[in-house]
């Protein structure tokens, strides 16, 4: 992975970057109305927007309304949504992926247990094993 990849990954890594990200998938914003949502900062909001603005995250408009002043609000960038959309597909892959494996691997173990190739508690401390190494997964899959 090159540099530029890293960085565009710690862009939309940052937590609040990706709650930002998140509300405007769902509509445009104004900055005050994300910060309240958000209960963050009005001035912190403002910079991770300008943030997400310069990698091209989103874009930024001015509405007009009726009894009021311009309002700047944000949205999601077309090549920010495409991106969104494709980190999403890529994660739900390698999740699914990780479970397939966890998967297979229990199976193994199983199978050396039932031939006699692994005592119970060699298979107990795998087991174990394998369940810490795929605990983000299985957790996830719990509560999905």
């Amino acid at each position: 992975m090159d540099e530029r990849a890293l960085r565009i990954l710690q862009v939309v890594a940052s937590p609040s970057r990706f709650r930002i990200l998140n509300l405007l998938e769902k509509g445009m914003d104004h900055p005050e109305d994300l910060a309240r949502r958000l209960e963050l900062r009005r001035q912190s909001v403002d910079k991770q927007l300008l943030e997400l603005y310069g990698w091209g995250f989103v874009d930024r408009s001015a509405v007009f309304p009726a009894d009021g002043r311009p309002r700047i609000v944000y949205r999601l960038s077309d090549l920010g949504l495409t991106y969104i959309e494709k980190a999403a597909a890529i994660s739900r892959e390698y999740r699914e992926e990780m479970l397939a494996d966890y998967g297979r691997s229990l199976r193994l173990l199983e199978d050396d247990l039932g031939t006699g190739d692994l005592d119970e508690e060699a298979y107990r401390k795998r087991r174990r094993s394998l369940e810490t190494r795929y605990d983000n997964f299985l957790r996830d899959e719990l509560e999905g």
